[in-house]
């Protein structure tokens, strides 16, 4: 039943096109970028209970990246993921200073690829926005939605790399924590899945 299900929903997919596709994955980014947000200032709140008094140099950003003018969901995603791409980099950095060792390289190597995933998504919406100037230009009406191959490509994976962070931000957390206050919150299948992340090759 499953597995009709999952087959019929990309048949779906297949046969609405990339416009339907752009919202799907477009819906799918949100949801994980909230998701992403909410499990970060949860972690923030379980290190400030177990480490006590320890305060790590935190880095700001002091030029935060804006959305411009008419700006459209991908344009609001783009400097969503941006910021929350910099709070969770700058929290890394602070668990390093708590447990005095490097994090995973898996850890890193997830930051990493959801920033290269970040750009691309960037890369494809200023390319669009160069397209929708020329055909407006030419009195051609341009919607967000229209067919776009490479917008659905790049959404899809900002979605994934997106849900590939949160494992590594619950990993890096597990890592950090002393294991006197270590966290309870996890079943044997999630601890699995924290050894079965770390054995990936970086």
């Amino acid at each position: 039943k499953i597995y009709f299900l999952a087959l019929t929903a990309s048949l779906m997919m297949n046969q609405e096109g990339p416009a339907f596709q752009i919202h799907f994955y477009l819906d799918e980014c949100y949801e994980q970028f909230r998701s992403l947000e909410k499990e970060r200032k949860k972690a923030e709140v379980i290190l400030k209970k177990a480490f006590p008094g320890k305060r790590a140099a935190v880095m700001t950003n002091t030029n935060p990246p804006k959305t411009p003018p008419k700006s459209t969901r991908v344009d609001y995603l783009i400097v969503n993921q941006m910021k929350e791409q910099a709070k969770v980099a700058s929290l890394f950095d602070r668990m390093e200073c708590l447990c005095g060792v490097p994090l995973h390289i898996n850890i890193h190597a997830a930051l990493k690829t959801h920033h290269m995933a970040i750009c691309i998504t960037q890369s494809r919406r200023k390319e669009d926005s160069g397209n929708m100037t020329k055909q407006q230009q030419q009195g051609i009406n341009f919607t967000e939605d229209r067919d776009n191959p490479l917008m659905v490509m790049a959404l899809k994976e900002l979605a994934a790399t997106t849900k590939r962070l949160r494992t590594a931000l619950w990993c890096a957390l597990q890592s950090t924590l002393p294991k006197a206050v270590k966290t309870q919150e996890h079943d044997v299948e999630e601890e699995a899945a924290l050894h079965a992340f770390l054995l990936l090759k970086g």
